[in-house]
């Protein structure tokens, strides 16, 4: 997974899943009367990662941009795992290599490659069957792949699970996903206006008209609806058949002798971040609630045992949730005008593969929008 985020509170991400999570707002924040009008190329309702990433790579382009969001600002860190092979089979994510160089590109634009730890995600093999896999993916991707027997493992990675050996993922990484939407929003220089909802709209062949919750009105060439799982009820959507998956992490202490631990995937995963451990995640299809549970924490640390034999009763600083977003029948995301439409877009369906998907998606849909591929 990529993206789940932990705030200052348990339950922080509860109040944020409904729209996309992870958002910040704090950038030139907009001061004018409800009733003036305004005028920009490109709107984008929702500032997570598909929205944030848009912003960038629209405002690159040369487009003027503005984004709404319709939560207040997040509070705390996250971790999120870059993890170009996913899985048990360790299968590759699609459009491999340009979705590795988009996210690169992107981390560059936005003068945040100080914000990756990127040397690297340790994937341990869990069994002699799942070892094969493992040694036949490094020989189909020797340019991003190392495979390294258990006593090559053994002395690199101690005391993570090197029983079976495991692959060495070079291009992967972490980083603080809150941060890196801020350091995208910065680098964009957009005005982001935050609690404000797009409440209608009217559309000719010129321009979108949008008015917001606060009565603002604005024209804009082109809508782009970042929703996440703020999306999945809204009924210009409904085409997309997108639903959501409730995930839940955990923070711990780190261990002293884990101190030096590399990002590790498996069955769940386990992400350093500064003097704690990011442990996830739980993949729930059916739930009522989005509270965090005891239950998905016991789950949780019963796979991080697994990677980490030696995590064992770890303090939990805190837990948290939130929803990933996907679209029915595929295993991409949606990036492209709603039915019907050429002016108005939705963007979403990143799933759990966010970090690497929304760069790629976004260059994408900007190329799109300007012109430079056929939409």
């Amino acid at each position: 997974m990529a993206g789940l985020g932990m705030g200052s509170r348990a339950c922080a991400f509860v109040t944020q899943s409904r729209s996309e999570h992870d958002s910040f707002s704090r950038h030139r924040l907009s001061h004018q009367l409800h009733d003036m009008r305004y005028t920009t190329d490109v709107l984008i309702a929702g500032a997570g990662l598909a929205g944030s990433c848009a912003a960038l790579h629209l405002r690159m382009a040369g487009r003027e941009v503005m984004v709404v969001e319709a939560e207040e600002p997040a509070a705390g860190s996250a971790a999120g795992l870059v993890n170009p092979f996913m899985g048990r089979k360790a299968k590759p994510v699609p459009y491999l290599h340009e979705a590795v160089n988009a996210f690169e590109e992107t981390l560059k634009i936005a003068s945040a490659e100080h914000l990756f730890f990127g040397d690297g995600v340790w994937r341990p093999a869990m069994s002699e069957s799942q070892a094969i896999t493992y040694r036949r993916r490094a020989k189909q991707h020797p340019d991003q792949l190392t495979w390294l027997p258990h006593d090559d493992a053994r002395d690199r990675f101690a005391p993570a699970l090197t029983s079976f050996g495991g692959l060495w993922v070079r291009r992967g990484g972490a980083i603080s996903v809150p941060s890196f939407i801020r350091a995208l929003l910065d680098a964009a220089h957009v005005e982001v206006r935050p609690n404000t909802l797009v409440s209608r709209w009217d559309e000719d062949k010129n321009h979108v008209a949008v008015t917001l919750n606060d009565g603002t009105r604005l024209h804009a060439r082109h809508l782009i609806l970042a929703l996440g799982y703020g999306g999945v009820d809204h009924p210009a959507l409904s085409d997309l058949e997108l639903y959501g998956v409730k995930g839940q992490v955990i923070r711990v202490e780190t261990p002293v002798d884990l101190a030096s631990l590399p990002p590790l995937a498996g069955s769940g995963y386990v992400v350093p971040d500064g003097d704690t451990l990011v442990i996830g995640s739980t993949y729930e299809h059916n739930f009522t609630v989005l509270d965090p549970t005891g239950d998905a924490t016991e789950q949780i640390l019963e796979k991080a045992g697994t990677l980490l034999p030696s995590l064992t009763e770890p303090t939990v600083v805190e837990a948290a949730t939130g929803v990933r977003t996907y679209a029915r029948g595929s295993s991409e995301p949606v990036a492209r005008p709603l039915s019907g439409s050429q002016r108005i877009w939705a963007f979403t369906g990143l799933g759990s593969k966010g970090l690497l998907m929304a760069p790629l998606f976004a260059r994408r849909l900007c190329k799109r929008l300007t012109g430079e591929t056929p939409a």
